[in-house]
């Protein structure tokens, strides 16, 4: 492999892999030579770079050895709406895509990963033809972020909260803005603070919510759209056994500092933005 005639890795080697296009996001298409340890159809599928940007144009190959793809095939409608364009499904993913006749997007699949030598990147190149915007490239790493960073509530809480306080939330995330988008959209982060950490039999779980808004008027809609269903859960004695606090924010008004003690609700990300995903976890 003419990587290995390479004796060192520095500024030089970084420049050229930035150069050649590599980062989060890219799209390559292997050669036959280039060995896939994973299934793939060579005719038809992809490799879409998962490793942070940072990361793949590194000048210190010794902490950073190697890039990670994982496989991608076409599809052919690309619907923003749909559970894998949102993140709802954690083992598949549309990444919209430019550049590629007949398709708008890319199926990711979680399952088919695979590490190489990141000095294939100074071997190869991406498509630079086949192109994901950045806010696409955001979601695909909170995606990615969202699968190994699952939060573990208590099973007794999920069972409680599953048709009753889970639906009843998703239903006013779900209302329209006037611009026509669903308010998720505007919702960055759902922050959760849940006691006790133990899994009841009886009893009562309290569960803090904090709403992170991207505006003012998503915040104002937000707050007012949650007061009428979550009043049986705000009472003192709650409602399916678990009790509710919430507040909503903008987050031009809102320091980091206030989801101290929060954890970011993973049950819902597919009903926030999955760029803000990627953000709390980088």
């Amino acid at each position: 492999m003419r990587g290995e005639e390479h004796s060192t890795f520095g500024e030089d080697e970084a420049q050229l892999i930035l150069g050649a296009g590599w980062r989060q996001g890219s799209i390559f298409r292997p050669p036959a030579a280039f060995f896939v340890p994973v299934q793939i159809d060579r005719g038809g599928e992809w490799l879409v770079v998962c490793t942070q940007s940072c990361t793949v144009v590194s000048s210190n190959r010794s902490a950073n050895p190697n890039i990670e793809f994982l496989v991608a095939k076409p599809v052919e409608k690309y619907n923003p709406r749909s559970h894998e364009a949102t993140g709802r499904n954690s083992h598949c993913f549309h990444l919209p895509i430019l550049g590629m006749p007949d398709a708008e997007a890319l199926e990711c699949d979680i399952n088919r990963r695979f590490f190489a030598d990141r000095r294939v990147c100074l071997e190869q190149t991406p498509d630079t033809g086949i192109s994901a915007s950045e806010e696409a490239v955001r979601n695909l790493a909170g995606w990615i972020a969202r699968y190994y960073s699952r939060i573990a509530l208590p099973n007794a809480l999920v069972t409680r909260a599953r048709n009753g306080l889970f639906k009843t939330i998703e239903k006013v995330l779900r209302a329209a803005r006037p611009s026509g988008e669903e308010l998720s959209a505007s919702v960055d982060r759902i922050g959760v603070h849940w006691s006790p950490d133990s899994e009841l039999q009886d009893g009562l779980y309290v569960v803090d919510l904090l709403f992170l808004c991207a505006d003012a008027d998503a915040d104002t809609q937000l707050h007012s759209l949650l007061k009428n269903p979550l009043s049986p859960f705000t009472r003192d004695g709650g409602h399916d056994g678990i009790k509710v606090v919430y507040d909503t924010t903008v987050r031009s008004e809102t320091f980091i500092s206030a989801f101290d003690g929060y954890k970011r609700l993973t049950e819902w990300d597919y009903l926030s933005s999955l760029g803000e995903v990627a953000a709390s976890e980088s």
